[in-house]
């Protein structure tokens, strides 16, 4: 039987409702030896968002509208863009390359080494036992391929970087790989019709809501859109302010009865129609520490002291409920809810704590130095305590709960503190920390706490940011490594095993993090080089940013344009196989070359303006008071305090 199109256009298609339409289409190239044709394929929803307001739920219009007019108008441009876009992307991808280069130059010596290691060993499938080698720095190690272990130092058997990886084109994999999934969880939209009566709208710029993928369907997840925060600061802080002023729209409105931050901003995407009983889950610490410090970092890395003061009376609500409860949260969740709850968890507190010191900067900015002065005085005595409370007797590590001796986890909520430069964490927490995740690294990184042999992608390089940079190389390495040889099947996790085949979770239940925006948080050290540092800096508090200052970055801040590297595409990672550990096939262990996403974005600044509120202190009364008691956090007493709820 012949099957053929009859060349027409059938208008009537079924709809998307109950089954997907089906098309074809056929192209009649005639007699030539070489052609070419180009189809394009989207989906169009319109109205993108429902939008709770003063007026009640309002759709909200995709920002394209704005941009092309009607859906043809849109679709034509789409079509006639893409070579224009295709340049876009190309520029973006040389970027990219050439910023990951610039991080990495100041100690390329650390990075590509001239010294030849030794030939790793292959897999052995249980028949091999413990080898030995040297790596391209010239340390030797030992690897079992039997055992999770990973790379070890003879000498202390902590666990030194794969072997026989360059960091630097590591890194590139990871962020390569990343940039395009963040934006795919993003829309823009453009404000809803009429304003907000509630504040002022900017009907020239867009909102942005981000849907939770996989792990949930929620809007504006504040804590999903938390660790996604380093790639906005790296590639635009404006598209930051975007994804936070409806959750500021919302809670300025009084559509949220409770006085700490709300956990999202809808249950269902695209109905951001926020929680008017309040019932939305109960993460308080965790929120309100994530506004504040989200808040002040796009501050700090546009300049727009303006709108950071627009919303200081809610971010000064925020921080009235870290003041109470950051110190001892008592039983709450983390944004690993996934893990359960735990009580007085040391990661969350200190989430509180950052939070604290950074509201100080955000009420100096805006003029308030006598909430400064309380808010940066109150962020050093809680971290005198936390500390008591939180390092190990032995003084080797944090806890991962205060006074559980044998937990432990990794304390990714200090890089805002290194990252913005805020003075409360000092340099030697970072290096006990440096110190302690090689001695309990697993072979596809470094579990996120003790209570699981999982980890998260993001957190890991959250974490990697605050280490020196041998840590750091274990950390990178280790998630391109998992990159080449894990078993997993879908697009790019950032929950997954450190043992056996590197697979999705699957004690005490099956959990698939599939396509999650949290993969921003994997530009945590390219947002550090936007900051002024670099793979030398490693534990050491500098950057462009002055300790304890409110200083933002100036608006003449310019990256490097030219890569002195070719760092990929990278298909050759380390050609040492992972162990099994009882997988009986080795189907997932084929190493692929790296596809590279690619996205574009446009950087902008926002010219600053200092507003002074009415506080009924003088700013200059209190100033110099207010510098010494934020410097003091750089040399925090080590006498051991009381206990105290705050």
């Amino acid at each position: 039987m012949q099957h053929y199109l009859a060349d027409k256009v059938d208008s009537d298609f079924r709809g998307s409702g109950s089954k997907e339409p089906v098309f074809a289409y056929a192209h009649d190239f005639g007699n030539v030896l070489s052609a070419s044709i180009m189809y394009t394929i989207g989906s169009v929803q319109q109205p993108v968002i429902r939008y709770l307001t003063s007026n009640g739920v309002v759709p909200l219009q995709p920002w394209w509208t704005q941009c092309y007019g009607d859906i043809f108008q849109m679709i034509n441009f789409h079509f006639n863009d893409f070579f224009m876009t295709q340049q876009l992307a190309y520029e973006f991808e040389t970027q990219l390359k050439s910023d990951v280069d610039s991080y990495y130059s100041a100690n390329m010596a650390m990075v590509y080494s001239n010294s030849t290691p030794t030939a790793p060993p292959v897999y052995s499938n249980g028949s091999q036992g413990y080898a030995m080698g040297t790596d391209q720095f010239g340390n030797q190690y030992i690897f079992d391929p039997n055992t999770a272990y990973g790379f070890l130092d003879p000498t202390n058997f902590s666990n030194i970087a794969i072997p026989d990886v360059a960091e630097a084109e590591a890194y590139y994999s990871i962020v390569a790989l990343s940039a395009r999934q963040v934006m795919g969880a993003y829309i823009l939209t453009l404000p809803p019709p009429g304003g907000c009566t509630y504040n002022t709208v900017n009907a020239s710029e867009p909102l942005m809501f981000q849907k939770e993928i996989s792990s949930d369907g929620n809007v504006n997840t504040v804590d999903v859109m938390y660790p996604a925060m380093p790639f906005f600061l790296y590639a635009n802080p404006e598209l930051l302010k975007y994804n936070l002023e409806p959750l500021f729209q919302n809670q300025e409105g009084q559509f949220y009865p409770n006085g700490y931050s709300m956990h999202d901003l809808g249950t269902n995407f695209p109905n951001a129609t926020g929680h008017v009983e309040g019932n939305d889950e109960y993460m308080p610490v965790e929120e309100s520490g994530n506004m504040i410090i989200m808040s002040y970092a796009y501050y700090k890395f546009s300049g727009n002291a303006a709108w950071l003061t627009t919303h200081y009376s809610q971010l000064s609500q925020f921080a009235d409920y870290l003041l109470q409860y950051s110190l001892i949260p008592g039983i709450q969740l983390s944004t690993d809810d996934f893990a359960g709850q735990l009580v007085n968890q040391t990661n969350l507190a200190i989430k509180g704590i950052v939070g604290i010191q950074a509201m100080a900067g955000v009420a100096q900015t805006a003029g308030a130095a006598a909430d400064a002065l309380n808010f940066s005085t109150t962020a050093v005595n809680y971290f005198k305590q936390w500390e008591y409370f939180a390092i190990d007797p032995s003084g080797r590590h944090t806890l991962l709960s205060y006074e559980w001796r044998s937990s432990y986890g990794l304390l990714y909520n200090t890089y805002p503190d290194k990252l913005l430069n805020l003075g409360i964490i000092p340099e030697s927490l970072y290096s006990m920390q440096s110190e302690w995740y090689p001695t309990i690294a697993q072979v596809f990184g470094v579990p996120l706490d003790n209570r699981h042999s999982y980890t998260k992608s993001d957190w890991e390089m959250w974490t990697a940011a605050t280490c020196t940079p041998e840590t750091r190389r274990l950390f990178v390495n280790g998630l391109g490594y998992w990159l080449n040889y894990t078993a997993t099947d879908r697009a790019f996790t950032d929950l997954y095993e450190t043992i056996d085949d590197g697979s999705y979770p699957v004690s005490p239940s099956p959990i698939y993090f599939i396509a999650r925006p949290v993969a921003g948080g994997h530009f945590s050290l390219l947002a550090l080089l936007r900051a002024g540092e670099n793979s030398q800096t490693g534990t050491g508090l500098t950057g462009s940013f002055p300790s304890n200052s409110s200083q933002a970055l100036s608006a003449e801040f310019y990256l490097p344009t030219q890569a002195s590297q070719d760092l990929g595409p990278v298909a050759s990672g380390s050609e040492t196989a992972p162990p099994t550990l009882g997988v009986t096939s080795l189907v997932g262990y084929n190493a692929t070359a790296t596809t590279l996403a690619t996205a574009t974005l446009a950087s902008s600044s926002t010219s600053s303006t200092v507003i002074t509120s009415g506080s009924g202190t003088s700013a200059t009364a209190v100033q110099a008071t207010l510098n010494s008691a934020m410097s003091g956090a750089d040399n925090p007493s080590t006498a051991l305090p009381a206990m105290s709820s705050g």
